[in-house]
């Protein structure tokens, strides 16, 4: 790789950890359809993790760990997410400490694997052969990146939810 596409790979991924951080930082703007396509896209994407995993038990179980570990922080983030109205428009403001976490498995990861890619001579232009680049992981980075699926899809539906049922009493006042 030259020298200029490390600058763009380095930028992009500036750009999506303060994305990252800014989204659990502070009060912010309720966008479901935004929600959404999150949850459509995470859905799918786990999904093709699961599959990606179905004959290999160790997998399947780091998967299952993953999934449930996502939705329990997910669900308690939810109840202690606070919400109010704002110019006529609904605000959330996530739990810093819980977003961070899951941040924090996504950027540890994210470098994990570039790290991996870059001892086994990948990222350097050496030939290499095709099962090194499956080393690179293990069984449990499904798992980890599962927990970050699961608790943003579970995560914005309970928003979702919780946005619906203020609206609702909102309206009935």
């Amino acid at each position: 790789m030259n020298e200029q596409s490390w600058i763009i790979i380095v930028a992009l991924i500036l750009f999506v950890i303060y994305r990252r951080i800014r989204r659990n930082i502070g009060w912010q703007l309720m966008r479901q359809k935004r929600m959404i396509t999150r949850i459509t896209i995470f859905a799918i994407i786990g999904f093709l993790f699961l599959t990606g995993s179905a004959f290999h038990p160790i997998s399947l179980i780091s998967d299952a760990l993953g999934i449930a570990a996502g939705v329990l922080l997910a669900v308690y983030s939810a109840k202690i997410t606070h919400m109010e109205q704002r110019d006529q428009q609904w605000h959330y403001r996530p739990n810093v400490w819980i977003g961070s976490l899951v941040s924090a498995l996504f950027l540890g990861r994210l470098f994990f694997r570039f790290y991996g890619l870059y001892t086994s001579g990948l990222l350097q232009g050496n030939a290499v052969n095709p099962q090194q680049i499956n080393q690179v992981g293990n069984s449990w980075t499904a798992g980890l990146l599962l927990i970050i699926f699961a608790y943003y899809i579970v995560y914005y539906i309970f928003l979702l939810r919780k946005h619906k049922q203020l609206v609702e009493t909102a309206e009935t006042r």
